[in-house]
């Protein structure tokens, strides 16, 4: 009996023992498979996290309502916000007469820089959305894709020939990048600044991404691929090849698949946090009739949804996640009846 009751005591400490184990093997496991997966900010934490209990567009919804978190476009119609829940864009005109079919909104959404081709096709004008303190930026032959810097004193304009310049907004002067020669213009997205501001991330003519150095004047070749626009955390690269979009850190490094879509036609445009992109997906709804629908996904579950369609939802309108509270509800009062 005392070898007995020996037994069960040692058996009881061992089991205690190996249930401690267990659980700071468990620990240790989940330590070394974080650290085994690849660090792409929307997936960084993914790894063991449990699937959202709300769909993408829900959480949308639930953050434009506590920081006014939309995406911005500029066209004919003024100054554009995506209402998630409506899945449509809301529309103000800007208070001052112009001509303007073209541009794009900062991401705080404090700045305009527009085009007005007819009055003045040689320039680039910034503005605030209600219409005030107006500059006018000359010396840009026919101005087409813009990219605002993180802190609004630059923007990156694409013109015709290929080539791209540099626009100080303070000193106004203009630095010219060095890119062969092309037809082609739309060789710069909308979110082609580093976080840091001292870089900047473009397609060549024949279909490379590269990444300048402001500072240094230095082009330096990444990987093959088209519409590149850079991570908010500074990380990643995302580029389209085909059908299927990839990341790729600027060092040249790390390269992994996102995902793939047929008939995406556009770049992903990344949220602030990284944890959601949006994108242009080309649908056919009749024989000889394209249809576009802009989608949004969540990487950390790839859960996604088209939260606009028809003539907002286009290849090339300069997409931009904008967070301003204020804007948001100015364009939402504008939209409503009288």
């Amino acid at each position: 009996m005392k070898f007995r009751q020996r037994t069960g005591w040692a058996f009881s400490l061992l089991a205690l023992l190996l249930a401690l184990s267990l659980i700071s093997g468990r620990s240790a496991l989940h330590s070394f498979a974080a650290s085994c997966t690849p660090k792409l900010a929307l997936f960084e934490n993914s790894a063991f996290a449990e699937t959202p209990e709300i769909s993408a567009r829900a959480e949308l919804e639930k953050l434009q309502r506590q920081s006014g978190l939309s995406i911005g476009i500029f066209s004919y119609k003024g100054i554009g916000l995506l209402l998630f829940r409506e899945s449509s864009f809301a529309f103000r005109k800007l208070l001052f007469d112009g001509n303007s079919t073209n541009g794009t909104v900062s991401r705080d959404g404090t700045e305009i820089a527009l085009l007005q081709p007819m009055s003045k096709p040689s320039s680039v004008v910034v503005v605030h959305p209600d219409g005030s303190d107006l500059r006018d930026y000359t010396g840009i032959p026919r101005p087409a894709p813009m990219c605002w810097s993180y802190d609004n004193s630059k923007l990156v304009v694409g013109i015709a020939g290929g080539q791209i310049r540099v626009l100080d907004l303070k000193s106004r002067l203009i630095q010219q990048i060095p890119t062969e020669g092309s037809s082609r213009v739309s060789l710069v997205t909308s979110q082609c600044w580093s976080p840091s501001g001292g870089e900047i991330v473009f397609e060549s003519s024949d279909g490379e991404v590269f990444v300048y150095d402001v500072g240094k004047e230095n082009p330096v070749r990444l990987t093959k691929g088209t519409e590149p626009t850079w991570s908010p955390d500074g990380s990643w690269i995302a580029y389209r090849d085909g059908d299927t979009y990839y990341a790729i850190h600027p060092s040249g490094e790390g390269k992994r698949k996102i995902f793939h879509r047929t008939r995406a036609v556009s770049g992903l445009y990344w949220s602030p946090d990284s944890r959601f992109v949006a994108y242009v997906h080309e649908d056919f709804f009749a024989l000889d009739t394209e249809f576009y629908h802009l989608v949004v996904r969540r990487l950390e579950d790839n859960s996604e949804d088209r939260v606009a369609d028809g003539e907002d939802a286009n290849c090339c309108a300069g997409y931009q996640w904008v967070v301003n509270k204020e804007l948001l509800a100015e364009v939402q009062s504008a939209t409503k009846p009288n």
